[in-house]
């Protein structure tokens, strides 16, 4: 087609401005990855786009250490139908397709992206940081991002720390025989997981605004400003942030869900003191840099260039008020959600081979609900119909834990989607239609 038309129908596709679709054409040709075939002046003016990127070259600028984990699943959203939008299962646009794979690039074994933010998504896409967020809350509402939790930086009691990401590696769209394991839902009844646990930082808050307000009644007393656990008590009471708080219990929740990935076999053979010590190193030293927010510093061996490295943060601070009581509830977690796992036999032997993600609830939820997302090892497969999702509860009459089998996780009402983080309703996509109806 004539050259004019041809860039208009690939602007219009990829939702760039013209200026930077050209900036995008020189970049990719001065890498190697584009070549540009252009007709004769004395023909009608056609260009000729070649793509001559290698595979393994795909996911060679990801920030993640293990980038190919969802290779799969980005060869999928890589081959392209030729159907128009409207007629494609998914849905997605060519923008919501890049910013896809890119969050499958970052994502762990479990889907969960914690260091990621908004402008290292924009950068490794190209899309402006407004388009970015848009598209992520469409892919939200196409059910392939269940959940986000926005990022934030209270300084002083935990730094910086950016958005986290909660994939759905389960998606119809994809092929279901790359993601085996399947999803727990554990009700607020469930007596092998202490409720103070886990909502532990949300009890630690009221806890500390109590203390606050007796404190402002008590006008005798007086926090000494030379003691930093005090301040930084005081000011943790003082904080109305909920988006920190929300993020400091799904940090919880995360650590729990590591215990279990990385210590299934320990949690019954070691003792409490034991576990407590080991999780508690394995917070400092390990655990937290998961969380450190990826910034930009000047590349010593390329002067005028940037380079992107993980900051110190997120600090913490709040970590040594905390740390011994906060050990113990990632243990009783962790210890809970196991016993409950082998009462239920949802798992086959050799559970320790599957990778455990309690999954991020967006709003201070104190209720004990949670889901749990299993997913099998590279060791471990599990069949076709070994997908599975129950929900566990307690009986008081039989004084036992109760299983029930769900067909599918679109059955489950809108607010147990959002109130266990597997969705963010209300979900829209055409794929889903032929599905069971979601209750409201």
């Amino acid at each position: 087609m004539p050259w004019v038309d041809q860039v208009t129908e690939i602007i219009n596709a990829i939702e760039l401005p013209k200026s930077r679709f050209y900036e995008v054409v020189k970049e990719l040709r001065s890498l190697g990855v584009l070549e540009v075939q252009e007709t004769k002046p004395t023909e009608i003016h056609q260009v000729r786009y070649q793509v001559t990127i290698e595979e393994p070259e795909i996911c060679s600028f990801a920030l993640n250490n293990q980038p190919r984990l969802h290779q799969h699943k980005v060869d999928e959203l890589l081959t392209l139908k030729p159907r128009p939008i409207s007629r494609r299962p998914h849905q997605l646009t060519i923008p919501q397709r890049v910013l896809m794979i890119a969050l499958l690039e970052e994502a762990d074994a479990g889907g969960i992206i914690r260091n990621i933010g908004f402008s290292d998504l924009a950068q490794r896409t190209g899309l402006a940081i407004r388009q970015v967020k848009n598209q992520m809350a469409k892919l939200r509402e196409f059910h392939y991002v269940r959940v986000s939790l926005p990022g934030g930086n209270t300084t002083g009691l935990t730094g910086r720390y950016n958005s986290v990401h909660a994939l759905n590696l389960r998606h119809p769209d994809f092929d279901r025989q790359s993601t085996s394991g399947g999803i727990v839902i554990f009700g607020q009844s469930v007596p092998s997981i202490p409720d103070e646990y886990l909502n532990y930082f949300h009890f630690q808050h009221r806890e500390l605004r109590k203390g606050l307000l007796k404190q402002r009644r008590t006008s005798h007393v007086q926090i000494d400003q030379r003691d930093e656990l005090l301040k930084l008590a005081s000011r943790a009471g003082n904080l109305q942030a909920s988006s920190t708080w929300i993020f400091l219990n799904w940090l919880c929740h995360d650590l729990a869900s590591r215990t279990l990935s990385e210590l299934w076999n320990e949690l019954s053979e070691l003792t409490a003191g034991e576990l407590n010590t080991i999780i508690g190193n394995k917070i400092r030293g390990e655990w937290l840099s998961a969380y450190r927010a990826i910034i930009e510093i000047d590349d010593a061996k390329n002067p005028g260039q940037k380079k992107a490295v993980r900051s110190k943060q997120p600090e913490l601070s709040i970590l040594p008020l905390i740390e011994m009581s906060m050990s113990t509830a990632v243990r009783d977690i962790a210890g809970g959600v196991k016993k409950a796992l082998t009462y239920s036999e949802a798992l086959p032997n050799h559970a320790e081979n599957y990778h455990f993600q309690i999954l991020p609830i967006p709003h201070k939820g104190e209720r004990g609900l949670f889901a749990l997302e299993i997913t099998a090892g590279s060791g471990t497969r599990l069949n076709q119909k070994n997908e599975f999702v129950m929900a566990l509860g307690f009986d008081p009459k039989r004084g036992k834990i109760t299983v029930d089998s769900i067909s599918d996780v679109y059955a489950l009402k809108h607010n147990t989607l959002a109130m266990t983080g597997l969705a963010t309703p209300p979900l829209a996509c055409p794929i889903l239609a032929s599905l069971p109806k979601t209750e409201k």
